[in-house]
């Protein structure tokens, strides 16, 4: 029995994908579970629409984030100015939510899950990295200053 994938399933195949599979496993399973359409001429044209769709979707939001990483390039990099110990250990710590507020401030909004900060919090003077990915794989680093005041 020919079928269309609507979800990638492990060993069988990927989304979007026409395959062939046993009828007993098609009707009993994939076709309640929504997880496969019966592959008439119908719904294969009405997947490919579907899939064109999600397509141009994808491009418009690959494209933002190309832009928004080119913003966040010409801001160059993020200082802040804390009170520290005489070992460069900063009093507390800057993390996601102090880096957001201060690229608000600049005029750049992120959310959360946008900033990834691979060393966990900085703790300590000097110049840090951290990751901004905008959308799934696409993502640049930005430079964080921290000072002493």
């Amino acid at each position: 029995m020919k079928i269309i994938l609507l979800n990638t399933i492990d060993n069988l195949g990927k989304k979007g994908q026409l395959i062939s599979v046993k009828k007993g496993y098609a009707r009993n399973y994939l076709i309640p579970t929504s997880q496969a359409l019966l592959a008439t001429s119908k719904n294969i044209k009405i997947f490919e629409k579907n899939r064109i769709h999600a397509e141009k979707e994808e491009s418009k939001k690959i494209n933002q984030a190309v832009k928004r990483i080119n913003a966040v390039k010409l801001i160059g990099s993020i200082v802040f100015f804390v009170k520290s110990s005489k070992k460069n250990k900063i009093f507390g710590s800057v993390g996601v939510k102090d880096i957001i507020e201060n690229l608000s401030e600049i005029g750049f909004l992120v959310s959360k899950n946008e900033i990834k900060l691979p060393n966990g919090l900085l703790r300590y003077l000097g110049i840090h990295t951290i990751v901004f990915t905008p959308y799934k794989n696409i993502s640049t680093e930005i430079q964080v200053s921290i000072l002493s005041k």
